[in-house]
């Protein structure tokens, strides 16, 4: 089944020309952009460093909608410092490659973007972590596209009151898989965006203890996202550095844009994903949709994941 509300924003991976001429070719109208960062001496973009070496052709010569990142989750020091060289490159980038958009994790930068190229769209990243109605509005004339904090993608309560508080156009991230309100998420982007391999500050001490949080992260399978729509405008897939395999990352636009089935370990979350090949049942999604988060005083989650987990490894024994 393809949804009549199937527009993405896709991750840039470093490969050569021909892959994104055949990436148009076979998903062209369903492609709102493909994002990519820029140079981190400019700003960082919310992830590792990762390979570039056809980053200049693909903006040079896609046919694809390109987006820039500029989604530090924090910035050496006062945005009217740093905007000038950002809004200086972005100019280049419209000027020379019709580059139009990009995704800011700061306000104000936000701002400072808008007063200098008020021709350029601009997204409101989903490191912003805007949850709440009120977060919303203050992005109104500002933000052109807003994709919510990973808190609300699994209470839909939430996004459908984002979607009325803001007044431009409500993109999901579907394959994050973030734990909601997750303790160590500030600084594991912080150490992403300034230049580290790999974050030291994840949440695997907490997964160790409770596996079962894996089930309550910000994803939702190809084959749910029915249960969202009317909540979202657009859809976006992360994965710049889980989807860098071009078959793995075609396999995953495929799936999600023709709402194939795939297994949670399928989508090309992060390091809070479920990592083994276990099903999501459908009611039990939709019973997490509506339950408040309040794993505290429910262990239905926890009900299933051990058993579940418990029999994938019998089969692998016998």
């Amino acid at each position: 089944m393809t949804a009549l509300t199937n527009l993405w924003a896709l991750p840039y991976i470093d490969q050569p020309l021909e892959f994104w001429e055949e990436l148009s070719w076979r998903y062209g109208p369903h492609i709102r952009e493909v994002f990519f960062p820029l140079d981190a001496a400019l700003i960082g973009s919310g992830r590792p460093p990762l390979p570039s070496d056809h980053l200049q052709d693909f903006i040079a010569k896609a046919s694809l909608p390109k987006s820039a990142l500029l989604n530090a989750v924090t910035l050496p020091g006062p945005v009217e410092r740093s905007a000038p060289a950002i809004v200086d490159e972005l100019r280049r980038l419209r000027d020379d490659f019709g580059v139009s958009s990009a995704t800011v994790a700061n306000l104000r930068l936000a701002e400072e973007v808008r007063a200098a190229l008020p021709d350029f769209k601009l997204t409101a990243s989903v490191l912003m972590e805007i949850t709440h109605p009120n977060q919303a509005m203050m992005l109104n004339g500002v933000c052109d596209v807003l994709v919510p904090g990973a808190r609300a993608m699994r209470h839909l309560p939430s996004l459908k009151t984002l979607k009325k508080a803001f007044h431009g156009k409500i993109r999901l991230l579907v394959n994050e898989a973030c734990l909601s309100g997750c303790p160590y998420r500030q600084q594991h982007f912080h150490e992403m965006c300034t230049g580290v391999e790999e974050p030291r500050s994840l949440c695997d001490g907490i997964l160790e203890r409770e596996p079962w949080m894996r089930l309550t992260g910000a994803w939702v399978v190809p084959q749910y996202l029915h249960h969202y729509d009317g909540a979202y405008d657009e859809l976006k897939l992360a994965g710049r550095g889980t989807l860098q395999d071009p078959a793995d990352f075609l396999k995953v636009v495929d799936s999600y844009i023709h709402r194939r089935p795939l297994l949670p370990c399928e989508i090309g979350g992060g390091p809070s994903s479920v990592l083994e090949p276990i099903e999501m049942p459908e009611d039990l999604f939709v019973f997490t949709l509506h339950c408040g988060q309040r794993c505290h005083e429910c262990r239905r989650c926890e009900e299933y994941y051990h058993p579940a987990v418990a029999r994938l490894h019998s089969a692998a024994v016998v």
